[in-house]
């Protein structure tokens, strides 16, 4: 028989949780409050976090980046109340104050003139966070690296959230959650909505229950038990397999009438949309806030066709939500920033061995619960950043910074699941041609849109090798990211995500060949 002590522990940490989140509801009004107050504070609070959870840190592993470049506190502080916070921030990337995403993870020793050195797993873990929600990363260094949700966190996210939905009509409305079990946002947005006091009456999940692990169906238990002490009724999940969005679709015609909201990826908003389209369904009233995978013109245009409204949200287990969709653009992906709490700069840099360059995104945590302790730190991606004034009701609050076609060059994203290039450049570039002969330009992973809008990941193989067997380096390539990522395949090989071609890589118009190659298609 299995211990109960563990679970009961479970249970009392998960109680105090939700006591202190959704204790105090997170209200438009009270986030309209928060938001202005952080904007006009932001100096003062990106002091006060550099001030604690640096300077008064001895193994802060931004210490030695600081001393080597020569920054004080006083010189930041003069600075930063002369230029602002992006600037100063943009001096200090520009005097190696940063962190790539090869050295956050441990693949790449730091190297700023005589300074090296390698940062351990946990260096990042926010020295001013004590206790909280736990969510996984996806994997890519040994069983992923688990970061600790504060309250004081996770309320942010809920305030934020909370000023989304008024964004986009859905106060107060049912809004369900369409992600994976074992997806570290899907309990994240289930207590947010709580705190927001909207309605989220269903949990659908793309994976059964049973694939999540013991650890994260007792938490889910853990965390309803603890929410009926605030008559906060969390659902359980409902295992909705791919080809089953039937299911879904039903639950938006019983609701039909007022705006829901269906909080879930663009894949799954896509299939969806498709499922209403041969059901001769519409979708009118039903409003997506997509995340973990860029949101594309022909996933858009699908979702719309059939009466519905997308929006994305880009964010990362790090921090959480960082953008929420423009209610008022006439693009694609284009994302305000929540500046109250997080600064994002450019920095640009090379991303394969024959020198490619993009201008790589920065991020600086402004708060002291920040789930990780990010001050210029990468995350594999780049975007279009712009300011801007627009008219919709995030705009009128003052975020005028927007994030647009935010694409990576670090890693690949389909139906959710992130697969991280600098294993994946290996695979092209040294596994595949050690096994099945020719070269690094012989072989390349491509990331496209079918004509259905769904996103696939190809690997291509140059005509000229002649004698591969195509069967051979799919497997190769399927073993290799299931070990490197401990992603559950099923998911993919419902939907026939990954392919093989044979064809020459794609040349870019620098006339370099990159290991991986993104072509949406619009």
């Amino acid at each position: 028989m299995a211990n109960p002590l563990p679970t009961l522990a479970n249970l009392c940490r998960s109680a105090s949780y939700v006591n202190q989140l959704v204790g105090h509801p997170a209200t438009s009004t009270t986030a309209t409050r928060l938001l202005r107050e952080g904007l006009e504070r932001r100096v003062p609070a990106f002091l006060d976090m550099l001030e604690r959870a640096v300077f008064a840190q001895p193994a802060s592993p931004y210490r030695p980046l600081l001393d080597h470049a020569g920054y004080g506190f006083d010189r930041i502080r003069a600075l930063a109340h002369e230029h602002g916070i992006e600037r100063t921030l943009e001096r200090l990337a520009a005097a190696g104050v940063y962190v790539a995403i090869e050295e956050y993870k441990g693949k790449r020793e730091v190297r700023r003139g005589s300074l090296t050195l390698r940062f351990p797993e946990h260096a990042f873990d926010n020295p001013l966070t004590r206790g909280g929600l736990e969510a996984s990363s996806g994997g890519t260094r040994s069983a992923g690296l688990w970061t600790t949700i504060s309250v004081g966190n996770h309320r942010l996210g809920a305030h934020h959230l909370a000023l989304a939905l008024a964004a986009y009509g859905l106060e107060r409305a049912p809004i369900a959650v369409w992600l994976p079990y074992a997806h570290g946002a899907s309990q994240w947005a289930l207590l947010a909505l709580a705190a927001t006091r909207n309605r989220s009456p269903r949990w659908f999940t793309q994976l059964p229950i049973g694939a999540a692990g013991r650890r994260m169906v007792l938490r889910a238990l853990a965390l309803r038990l603890a929410g009926l002490r605030h008559g906060i009724r969390l659902p359980g999940a409902t295992h909705v397999p791919v080809g089953a969005e039937s299911i879904i679709l039903e639950w938006t015609r019983r609701e039909r009438g007022r705006p829901l909201g269906i909080f879930t990826t663009p894949s799954s908003a896509l299939r969806l949309a498709l499922a209403a389209r041969r059901s001769a369904r519409r979708l009118d009233g039903v409003i997506f806030i997509t995340i973990g995978e860029p949101l594309t013109a022909a996933k858009q245009r699908a979702v719309q066709e059939v009466g519905g409204r997308a929006f994305s949200s880009l964010g990362f287990t790090e921090y959480g939500r960082v953008t929420y969709g423009c209610a008022r653009t006439a693009g694609v992906d284009d994302g305000h920033v929540f500046t109250d709490a997080v600064a994002v700069v450019e920095h640009r840099r090379p991303v394969d061995r024959f020198g490619t360059e993009v201008d790589a995104l920065l991020f600086t945590a402004l708060r002291p619960d920040s789930r990780k302790l990010l001050l210029n730190m990468e995350t594999g991606d780049y975007a279009t950043l712009a300011e801007r004034q627009c008219d919709c009701l995030l705009g009128r609050l003052g975020l005028r910074l927007h994030l647009q076609d935010v694409r990576s060059f670090e890693k690949l994203n389909a139906e959710g699941r992130l697969f991280f290039g600098s294993e994946l450049i290996t695979l092209v570039e040294e596994v595949l041609p050690s096994r099945f002969g020719g070269d690094a330009t012989d072989y390349q992973i491509l990331e496209e849109e079918d004509g259905q809008g769904f996103t696939r990941l190809v690997v291509l193989v140059h005509q000229r090798l002649a004698a591969v067997d195509e069967r051979a380096v799919l497997a190769c390539v399927e073993e290799q990211l299931a070990r490197l990522h401990r992603v559950n395949q099923q998911v993919w090989n419902e939907t026939g995500t990954l392919q093989i071609r044979r064809a020459a890589p794609i040349v870019t118009r620098a006339g370099k060949v990159m290991a991986l190659h993104h072509l949406a298609v619009a």
